[in-house]
């Protein structure tokens, strides 16, 4: 039987290859899998004809270990533009975007935090929120995300 990791691993490791990252992949049902998606995170565009090309590299990749074409769904995308930050790694990416991260824990009284991703070290993420650095630490991420307020406001206005 193949484990979730020896999938994460041989997907990280073609799209390294290929000058790409794996940003995220989530296995429904596992370890029968109904569903796979894989999120892939590029510095450049994302188009169908990638995302065509590495579906179906992937499903060569699933065959050799084993798992049957056709016995699970497979969705190949960019993680887009309100792409929720959940490893380290995702923050790092996410310098100089604007944020919205809730916490387990108050800080100053607040759970819901947005700001700019001014930098990230060792266990933290500092928020720039007006002129002020908001030290968050990694453990005390509930959840995050990408906030991209323009569109939001075309649609609004």
């Amino acid at each position: 039987m193949v484990s979730e990791n020896e999938i994460y691993q041989a997907f990280d490791l073609y799209l390294k290859e290929e000058n790409l990252e794996l940003y995220d992949l989530n296995l429904v049902d596992f370890p029968d899998i109904s569903k796979i998606e894989v999120y892939v995170y590029s510095s450049n565009t994302i188009n169908l004809d990638l995302t065509s090309r590495l579906n179906k590299q992937f499903q060569r990749l699933l065959e050799n270990m084993g798992i049957e074409k056709g016995s699970y769904d497979m969705v190949v995308s960019s993680p887009g533009i309100e792409r929720k930050l959940k490893t380290f790694r995702h923050f790092e990416m996410a310098l100089d975007e604007l944020v919205k991260i809730k916490t387990i824990e108050p800080i100053n009284n607040i759970y819901s935090h947005e700001g700019v991703v001014h930098s990230v070290k060792h266990d933290e993420i500092f928020l720039k929120i007006n002129d002020e650095i908001l030290q968050i630490k990694f453990i005390n991420i509930k959840n995050a995300k990408i906030e991209f307020k323009q569109f939001k406001e075309k649609v609004k206005g």
